[in-house]
Parts: C-alpha cells; structure tokens; sequence
C-alpha cells in the first residue's frame, strides 16, 4: 500500500438514528463537512441534534470548550434528498439492517461520490460482497462496523467484501483514524468477527436458559467474570425482535440457533419484546429486576460455580478461533483487540486468543469437550484438537 493520505472534506452519511448521527457527530469534530441525510427533514434534524446533546453533556463534564460547539454543528448540514450529494470523498450508509432496504440507498446515493472515492456500509451483519452488487464499482465499497455509542465506542471493525481493493481499505482505515478509532480489518462472512462471535454471546446464555439453569445465575456469573454486560439485558436493549431479524438475514440456522428463534419468537408472542417495550428478561418499571419464566425447566442441573462464566467465554474464543481458520480474521491481535474493544469481551484476560493461552490449550480443548452436548456451538476444529 503506498499510504498516500486521502482528503476527507466532505463526506455523506444516509440516516440520522443513533448510528448515523453519532458517526456524523466524530467526522464533525475532526473537522468534516457531513450532508447528513435521512426521509424527511425534520428526521435530519433530529440526527443533528444528538450531536448538540453529545457536546453539551461534554461541556458539563469539562470534557470540551463552550467555544468548540458551534464550529462542530456548523459542519453538519442536514437534508432529506440526495440533490446535495455531489463531490463527495465518501458516503456511509446506517438505515436499518435490511438487505433490500440498503441495497435501494446504495444504488439511489453512489452517484454522489467524486473520482476516488469510496462507499461503506455501516452493518453489523449483511454481507458486503452481497450489498457490493448494488454498487457501480464493487472495488470502492467496503464495511465500516462502527459500533454504539459511536461517540464513545472507540472501534471499527472494517469488513473487505471479495472485491474491495487494497486502496479502498486504506482509505477507510485512514477515515476511521481520523475520527480517532482504532481499527481491525476482517474479511467478508455472515456476522463477520464481532457480530458472529457476539452472537454466540448472546446464544450460549439463552441455551443455558433453556436447560433450567436460572437467569440470575447467568446474569450474575456474567457480570462477575467482567463482561462489559450481561446477555439476557443485552437482549432486551437490543429487542428481541431485532435479534429475530438478525437471525433471518443469516443464510443459515445451527439448531442450537433455531432452538433460541423458537423460544424468543415465544417470549414476543407474549409482548415480552424489550426493554422499549418495558419487559422481556426483566421487568421494567419504576426498578428493573429479571422476570423468571414460569414454563422453563425449574429443576437446575447441577453446575460449579464458574461454569457458567466458563461457558461464555469458552464459546466465544472457540468460534473466534473458527474465524481465523477460515480467513474472516487475518491475525489473532485482531481477534483480541475486536473482542476487547467492540463487545465487552472481559479486559482482564486481554481478548478471546489471550484468555485460551492463559487456560492452556490442552485444558481448553478439555472443557469445550465437556460442553459438546449443549449445542453445535462446541463442535471443535480437529486442527485445534491437533494443537492441543
């Protein structure tokens, strides 16, 4: 790569929600002009205004001059039509995590993009060699993962699609260091790295569940093992049925992951969809506390104490090392760094590549053995049998 730096002036971004307008937000501060777009206006405007908020909170804890807002939202020009998108040094979409619904707003955008420069996605999961057929030049498109709340998250995960060009992600790694990210580079496959291995988060606690044992164990070990959060609550802030439709852009179920799609499609058929919706896992109302499910086992096996943080992170480092096997991840610094940065992987064990050298492979090897009837989760790579 000739690392020749690239001029970030101006750059579009397709929806002000929380994504965009926090992305919006850090290329404001470093000094970029956003046309930041959304359906309507008013929708635009709002997005502009989380950015007022972000600067006002940072005012207050001294974190920022008084001074420094204004110049800050003066750089984000809001709009609800692509007649301002012309000249542009790069476009990002975050809509909704919909296939088709991006798939529009790439084809309706890229025309708005100057010689040289490149469209990203911001997708947790959509494969960008998919999303890359909607675009005019495949080589110019690529992943950018930020991750919520972009303002504080300091990671993104930039995703190659087969076409990407090496140019391509040099300018998105030199954009996302700009913005004052720190990066992994991650090749193209459902869910990535850190949504597919967080997802195996999020699936191994409901798995548990299932089997009887209680939710305040899982919670509790969980937040005791130094997960930057719980799963079961981090279910409900996602919704339930947004995890539903992750599964459904998944071009496959394990049936381990069909189990959970069953059992969540159950718990929204009861209106236990979130916290939005003030119950899933938890109850919320004036405090929040987890609900227990009276048609789960009531008998809980019998476990150790640790099991359950072991399972957690077991299966998480288990499938990171599934990805670096098959070419999603380049290198085990990525894997740790991506763990540790963008999904709360424990900092303690310094990543998922880390935490399996401090158990011992060997050791390790034993204990996802000792876990190989919960679920497909646990099948192991006979070349890390041979390992250990």
């Amino acid at each position: 790569m000739s690392h020749t730096p690239f001029n970030f002036s101006r750059i579009g971004i397709i929806g002000a929600g929380m994504m965009g307008a926090g992305i919006a937000f850090e290329a404001a501060k470093a000094g970029i002009q956003v046309l930041l777009k959304d359906v309507t206006i008013e929708q635009a405007q709002q997005g502009k205004s989380y950015s007022e908020r972000v600067c006002l909170k940072l005012i207050e804890l001294g974190k920022m001059q008084a001074e420094q807002m204004a110049p800050l939202l003066a750089n984000i020009h809001p709009v609800a039509d692509y007649d301002t998108f012309h000249d542009l040094d790069m476009i990002v979409e975050a809509v909704f995590e919909d296939m088709d619904l991006k798939k529009t707003v790439i084809e309706a955008s890229q025309s708005g993009l100057r010689p040289g420069a490149f469209f990203a996605s911001n997708t947790t999961s959509l494969l960008i060699s998919e999303l890359a057929e909607s675009s005019q030049d495949p080589t110019n498109f690529i992943g950018m993962h930020f991750f919520s709340p972009v303002d504080r998250m300091k990671l993104v995960e930039i995703i190659r699609g087969k076409e990407t060009s090496p140019q391509t992600v040099e300018k998105a790694t030199q954009l996302a260091h700009i913005l004052g990210k720190t990066v992994i580079v991650v090749n193209d496959g459902p869910g990535f790295y850190t949504s597919r291995v967080f997802f195996n988060y999020l699936l191994e606690a409901i798995s548990m569940l299932l089997e009887g044992i209680p939710a305040e164990m899982i919670e509790a070990e969980a937040r005791q093992a130094g997960f930057g959060a719980s799963p079961l609550a981090v279910l409900d802030e996602i919704s339930l049925p947004l995890m539903l439709h992750v599964y459904d852009q998944l071009p496959s179920l394990s049936n381990s992951q069909r189990r959970a799609y069953r059992y969540l499609e159950t718990l929204i058929a009861q209106g236990r969809s979130g916290r939005k919706t003030g119950k899933g896992f938890y109850n919320y109302g004036e405090s929040k506390a987890l609900w227990k499910d009276p048609t789960l086992p009531t008998s809980a096996p019998l476990i150790d104490e640790g099991t359950i943080a072991k399972r957690l992170l077991h299966v998480m480092a288990l499938d990171s090392y599934r990805c670096l096997k098959e070419g999603i991840l380049d290198s085990t610094s990525d894997g740790d760094t991506g763990s540790i940065l963008g999904i709360g992987y424990p900092r303690h064990t310094g990543g998922v590549f880390q935490h399996i050298d401090q158990v011992g492979l060997p050791q390790f090897v034993q204990e996802c053995e000792q876990f190989a009837d919960k679920g497909e989760q646990w099948e192991i790579p006979d070349s890390l049998r041979e390992r250990g």
